[in-house]
């Protein structure tokens, strides 16, 4: 099956719960060429690179794990990590991120009900005299 880098590249984004116009931001590009990219079976490698230093992924990967690449004999490259950058995150490293991030959405979401409240407040109040 061939791989529809435009769909996963959509998923990543999505899961991630980056904004579109804030991805598209981060790879210079507009929203509308970041909705083309999603409909896309096929991507320029140096922008699915960019993409992937975006999204800390290796969408390169996808390809590789293709059937048809899966047989003895087929070379492959090896890249020195640090000029790939993709870092490594170690487990505990990634799951105490994961934990941050749901802090700090759940902090976001207080304060957005706060800033609720208070704008409710004050348009109840009225004018001084």
């Amino acid at each position: 099956m061939a791989v529809h880098i435009g769909k996963k590249i959509k998923e990543e984004v999505y899961k991630q719960g980056i904004s579109v116009s804030a991805f598209a931001k981060k790879i210079s590009r507009s929203r509308n060429v970041v909705y083309d990219i999603f409909e896309r079976e096929s991507v320029d490698t140096d922008l699915l690179n960019k993409i992937g230093k975006v999204l800390n992924c290796d969408f390169f990967s996808l390809y590789s794990a293709q059937k048809e690449y899966a047989q003895g004999g087929v070379k492959t490259f090896h890249i020195n990590e640090q000029e790939a950058g993709y870092p490594k995150i170690n487990p505990e490293t990634f799951s105490a991120m994961q934990q941050e991030n749901q802090i700090l959405k759940n902090e976001i979401a207080y304060l957005k009900k706060i800033i609720s409240l208070l704008e409710t407040k004050k348009s109840t109040k009225g004018p001084k005299k």
